[in-house]
């Protein structure tokens, strides 16, 4: 039986069925984990965020309409919620606060040091460039829905993409041949 569709099972959520809403949690937790680690730069303040996007998904649950995709409109309030957190940051930079960046990094395995380069590498594109990286390899969203989510013309994703796309591969064209 094949699994139910993100749209069916928010119906059924909005129906008074609370396990569909752990099944969507469960599901999207991960990417948007994932996506939102590398917009933020720092995996707690992803965690708080993406508890903070289902939050804002029960809250809204009423303004969902019925046969629009719930992807984008998920990706959407996850990148708000990240862009709000981004500019707060800049507004109030002058406090003493802490991010992963100020730890010193531990000694690491390999495994770690791979990550380590990956997350510095989408930290050096600029920030619409990391963006619609991250929604398509982290969040495996379409171009179109990226479209959606950024409130960008599909042409401009696709530059985005392409653009950024390249300069991953050369700031990580070593790791592949480490193998």
């Amino acid at each position: 039986m094949p699994e139910p569709s993100d749209e069916a099972l928010f119906a059924a959520y909005r129906a008074g069925d609370a396990a569909a809403f752990e099944t969507l949690f469960g599901r999207w937790q991960g990417p948007l984990r994932r996506h939102l680690s590398r917009m933020l730069d720092d995996p707690a303040a992803a965690d708080d965020a993406v508890v903070e996007t289902f939050l804002r998904l029960h809250r809204h649950r009423h303004r969902w309409r019925e046969g629009t995709a719930l992807r984008p409109w998920l990706f959407t309030i996850a990148r708000n919620l990240a862009r709000n957190r981004l500019r707060a940051q800049r507004l109030w930079g002058w406090l003493p606060l802490t991010s992963a960046r100020d730890r010193p990094a531990p000694a690491t395995p390999a495994g770690d040091e791979v990550r380590r380069r990956v997350s510095a590498a989408f930290a050096a594109l600029p920030a619409a460039q990391r963006e619609a990286c991250s929604l398509r390899l982290l969040g495996d969203l379409p171009v179109e829905e990226i479209a959606r989510v950024t409130n960008v013309p599909v042409g401009t994703v696709k530059s985005r993409l392409f653009h950024g796309l390249r300069r991953l591969r050369v700031l990580l064209a070593d790791l592949s041949r480490e193998d």
